[in-house]
């Protein structure tokens, strides 16, 4: 009702108001001084969009920056200046590949089991992420009540991944496969290359990367045209239920996989309406046990978060889920 643009002029009750918004510049927010717990201690809060982070962190012209692979070993050095500034936040959040269950070849559980059971996640974690993030085997990123860490999942093995190939129903060959992955960028993630790698060596299978804008990329996943896509998914709150429900029921407007197991529906419905704490997370387990053995998607990774924040820089509260809090930040320079 207020117009296609509302989105530009948020309304909300939070310490910081937004003062300058310039697309792919900069971003400014303002302190809210009516905000209800208390004023925060800082005028203004700038995010700016131009620049490489890490020269402007250095050169001293921003006071935080989260911090790729390229710098991560400098940061991680005890004998870096930049090691007694690095701040390191796990993140409830799932790296994966989804795969289309409704289309060839991943109609087929054992194609999709045989499609996880290919890949070294450890090695492309080890070589390509320098261990940034650490291997998913499960759905529930430690941290969500309910993680299983005795959830073996579907490792790699090569010999496995073979033999159930050739149970399958394509046991006399396996269609093209196109990985869709979204971005803006016109280079390739080296992650989705060694995925890429890994199924045409292991499994003798014709991979396509492709690479989708963001908005192209999310309209084709809602119409469930991509055939396999790497995309993670990130906790809006810390429960079971933000995972297994949205991601993998039937009737789930998330359900990008379009996966569909009437066992798996009932478990999640009956720990919806649980009261009992241990009784729920036990049937969430369940659910979650059964969700990986059916394959949907290929869990990659679980993320942590690694910032740079500046000595006189206090009170700086980076979150499991993403949004950081600036209210307490305190700057004395």
């Amino acid at each position: 009702q207020s117009g296609g643009d509302w989105w530009r002029h948020p309304n909300g009750t939070g310490p910081f108001e937004l003062l300058e918004w310039t697309v792919g510049q900069r971003l400014v927010l303002e302190r809210h001084d009516g905000y209800y717990r208390g004023a925060a201690h800082v005028q203004y809060v700038t995010f700016r969009f131009t620049g490489s982070p890490m020269m402007l962190y250095e050169t001293g012209e921003i006071d935080i920056t989260q911090i790729g692979t390229t710098d991560i070993e400098r940061a991680l050095d005890p004998a870096n200046v930049l090691n007694e500034q690095l701040l390191i936040v796990p993140q409830l959040s799932l790296g994966y590949v989804g795969f289309n269950n409704a289309i060839p070849p991943f109609d087929d559980e054992k194609v999709r089991q045989a499609f996880c059971h290919a890949v070294d996640k450890e090695g492309i974690i080890s070589i390509l992420l320098k261990n940034t993030v650490s291997p998913a085997y499960g759905i529930l990123p430690p941290g969500i009540p309910g993680h299983d860490e005795g959830l073996e999942g579907l490792k790699y093995d090569v010999a496995q991944a073979q033999r159930l190939l050739a149970e399958s129903s394509y046991r006399e060959g396996l269609p093209p496969v196109v990985l869709a992955v979204p971005g803006f960028c016109t280079e390739v993630a080296p992650s989705a290359e060694a995925l890429a790698w890994m199924w045409q060596e292991n499994l003798g299978v014709d991979v396509e990367i492709q690479l989708v804008e963001w908005d192209t990329f999310f309209d084709e996943l809602r119409e469930g045209t991509l055939q396999a896509f790497e995309i993670g998914w990130i906790a809006d709150y810390a429960d079971a239920e933000n995972f297994l429900d949205l991601l993998f029921h039937s009737e789930s407007v998330e359900n990008h996989t379009c996966y569909n197991n009437p066992v798996v529906d009932e478990l999640l419905e009956e720990a919806g309406v649980e009261a009992d704490v241990e009784s729920r997370m036990a049937t969430y387990q369940a659910a979650e046990h059964a969700i990986v053995e059916d394959a949907p998607l290929l869990p990659l990774w679980f993320e942590r978060s690694y910032f740079l924040v500046k000595p006189y820089v206090e009170g700086f509260s980076p979150t499991p889920m993403v949004a950081p809090i600036y209210r307490d930040v305190r700057v004395d320079r």
